[in-house]
């Protein structure tokens, strides 16, 4: 996927890189502080879901509904890159929802819209060059509109329907102990994104969406998109419908099961979720034979929360494991293969009930099959990564999040020395 940037926006960038990095030293300078009262004020912090969660807050109780969320940060390569540098880049989310039940009488049914901006040049095309990308809010400088959707339940819950202009990675893929983490490799799997044009951050699609929750451990997702997704720079608004036959029809399937959610219980909760896509479209194939008439692959991920900490504030303070593998066949796609594993804790340190440090590791293994020229990543090789971040909720609406990366073999080239990548991103959400 295209992930290039306007340059045109570079002086705004500059500008607007001085006062959030002021205000985010200031207070992640002054955490003790801020958590002095900890069992009032953390109890107040958002958790990480709700920090990002595209929902505006309070919508089921009233007839319209806004979320604003602003996320800048600073990102450095000081050493593996012959072009080290300093960069600074943004995004801002507005979603706007309508109740339709209190608004119209139209029970449990809602709609949604909400537009992007992604602003400031990426790392990665700078200076890293590597293949899972090392922020997951980069992408090309445009307003887009992301998100317009229309949603219904059914049955007390049990079922709903969505349609309209929708992205698969909201729903998909996902995992709660993995959204700590900046870069991409945690976010939509490798084999996907390097594989499918689907519809991932900051591109959607038009589709319908099914869910059946047969009982509160187990869920079923499908949906069904335009396979004429394109590439950010082809739709750069995203305002246009794409609906041609001839792209075919991408498909995703994905099972939830969950274990001993309920916070009384003796065990540790945990999420299990085995998934599938495919794309019905012409893929070349990655030794030059004839094209392949579609495209697909599968996952698996797992959370389990390990420990758990006795807490009479309402926080979640504990120990969580992540794990997620991902293949799609070696034939027609320039990743086969990719691994995703980490842990987090939240609440490590005493004050700070809502924090959450974490770890995470990650390997991408490009095809053997592949047919690369030279200075491209090497068939057979892999990209490597580990992270370490910590996400810290200094008030209800504003967090800071330090990060450090090093990246092994970025691009999986052989010879490109690795990078490492220090960074600190602000979060505004309101």
């Amino acid at each position: 996927m295209d992930r290039g940037n306007d340059r045109g926006s570079s002086k705004f960038s500059q500008n607007l890189c001085r006062t959030p990095t002021v205000l985010a030293m200031i207070f992640a300078l002054d955490l003790s502080a801020a958590g002095a009262d900890a069992t009032t004020a953390d109890s107040k912090m958002p958790t990480a879901a709700e920090l990002f969660a595209d929902q505006p807050k309070g919508l089921s109780d009233h007839i319209f509904g806004w979320k604003f969320i602003y996320v800048g940060e600073v990102l450095s390569n000081p050493i593996g890159s012959a072009h080290p540098g300093v960069i600074y880049e943004g995004y801002a989310k507005f979603g706007v929802g309508l109740n339709l039940e209190r608004a119209l009488g139209w029970e449990s049914a809602t709609l949604y819209a909400n537009v992007l901006d992604p602003h400031g040049e990426g790392l990665t095309q700078r200076s890293v060059h590597d293949l899972n990308v090392v922020s997951n809010i980069d992408g090309y400088d445009s307003v887009r509109l992301y998100k317009l959707w229309f949603q219904k339940s059914f049955s007390e819950g049990h079922y709903s329907v969505r349609l309209g202009q929708i992205a698969a990675d909201k729903e998909f893929f996902t995992s709660d102990s993995a959204g700590i983490f900046i870069n991409n490799a945690f976010g939509t799997p490798t084999v996907f994104s390097q594989s499918i044009p689907g519809p991932i951050y900051p591109v959607s699609a038009p589709g319908i969406r099914l869910r059946w929750e047969p009982t509160p451990a187990l869920s079923f997702r499908a949906a069904a998109f335009s396979g004429d997704v394109g590439t950010q720079t082809t739709y750069p608004h995203q305002v246009s419908l794409r609906l041609r036959p001839e792209n075919g029809v991408l498909l995703l399937v994905e099972g939830a099961y969950k274990t001993r959610q309920d916070p009384n219980s003796s065990g540790l909760p945990g999420t299990f979720r085995l998934g599938t896509f495919y794309d019905r479209k012409p893929f070349a194939d990655s030794l030059g034979g004839p094209n392949h008439d579609s495209n697909y692959g599968g996952y698996l991920v797992a959370d389990q929360q390990m420990y758990r900490e006795s807490s009479n504030d309402g926080s979640a303070r504990g120990l969580s494991v992540y794990s997620r593998v991902g293949f799609a066949p070696r034939d027609r796609n320039l990743v086969d293969f990719d691994a995703e594993a980490g842990l987090n804790y939240v609440g490590l340190v005493r004050t700070r009930a809502r924090d959450i440090v974490g770890v995470g590791v990650a390997y991408t293994h490009i095809s053997t099959d592949s047919r690369l020229p030279l200075g491209q990543p090497s068939a057979g090789y892999r990209e490597e990564l580990i992270e370490v971040s910590y996400l810290a909720p200094v008030t209800d609406w504003f967090s800071v999040q330090p990060d450090f990366q090093y990246i092994i073999h970025p691009g999986a080239t052989r010879g490109r020395p690795n990078a490492l990548v220090v960074g600190l991103r602000v979060i505004l959400s309101f």
